[in-house]
């Protein structure tokens, strides 16, 4: 049971590294460099640094070790960026479940504040049977850190390991 995380938290402990890893592979080049401007990561390569792979790799160590020392910004402009370009089903699918009035997945409105922890539980029950368990989790403990609400604080619905089973009986 884990209380309110921050973004670097999130990344490491619910993404972890091959999944931060296969994050940042998801991410365009544009993408990249919001996450080093935003995390205040030099981007300024030495000249040797012609080829896109070799740049994209660079890029990549930068943001890990970034977000390694918690850096919040980094973490939450990667988590932004993820989301926003290439996880949005998963956010339609759960504004849409909580009735939330949005633009393709993003809105305004603080909506983990402005529902029950009842329903938003319930949703976010839902939405983890219906995606990969680890990116939802994220996103939902990103959302909570977003719109500063501890709906999901305590609550052992979004333990990576899932709703416990009952051992089988002989």
């Amino acid at each position: 049971m884990l209380g309110r995380m921050k973004p670097a938290q999130i990344c490491k402990q619910i993404l972890g590294p091959e999944k931060l890893l296969e994050v940042l592979g998801q991410l365009s080049t544009p993408q990249v460099k919001a996450v080093l401007k935003e995390g205040g990561v030099k981007v300024k390569l030495p000249g040797g640094y012609v080829s896109q792979q070799k740049r994209r790799a660079l890029w990549t160590d930068k943001i890990t070790a970034a977000i390694d020392t918690d850096n919040d910004d980094a973490a939450s402009e990667l988590l932004q960026q993820w989301l926003l370009h290439h996880q949005r089903p998963m956010l339609v699918d759960l504004l849409d479940r909580i009735g939330v009035k949005h633009r393709q997945g993003e809105t305004d409105e603080s909506f983990l504040i402005a529902n029950s922890a009842e329903k938003l539980r319930d949703a976010a029950t839902w939405l983890l049977g219906r995606h990969d368990r680890v990116e939802a989790v994220a996103y939902l403990r990103y959302i909570a850190y977003q719109q500063r609400s501890p709906v999901f604080d305590g609550w052992d619905g979004l333990d990576l390991a899932g709703p416990e089973q009952a051992p089988p009986t002989d």
